[in-house]
């Protein structure tokens, strides 16, 4: 009697353990190898590079000149500069995350303390 429940109980053991781990498999999340890109960053940082240029471009061909328009370009400038830095920070990872985020953050305060001298 001893010998058959034995045999059954490790029957028993033997077809729920792997079962349970099977089912444990199933129903752990995926964890991709890499992080995935979120869709359109690349777009998303494209258009925000070429905004930031165009207007870098505009406000250096108006000069050190004063005036409502400066101020507005300039500030533009420091609108295009931010959104920028908020494509970065969602779109990019790792060291360039950090090395774009630093660079943005730099031309947020330059921008800002051209705006205190230019606008005041």
């Amino acid at each position: 009697m001893l010998k058959r429940f034995v045999f059954a109980f490790l029957a028993f053991v033997g077809l729920i353990v792997p079962a349970a781990f099977i089912l444990a498999l199933l129903m752990a999340p995926a964890i991709p190898a890499a992080p995935l890109e979120q869709t359109g960053c690349e777009r998303n940082i494209a258009n925000a590079n070429s905004s930031v240029a165009a207007l870098q471009a505009r406000v250096k061909s108006i000069g050190t000149a004063r005036g409502a328009e400066v101020c507005n370009v300039t500030r533009l400038y420091f609108l295009e500069v931010v959104k920028a830095r908020a494509v970065i920070a969602l779109c990019k990872t790792g060291p360039d995350r950090e090395r774009e985020l630093g660079r943005l953050d730099s031309d947020v305060e330059h921008i800002n303390e051209a705006i205190a001298a230019r606008c005041s």
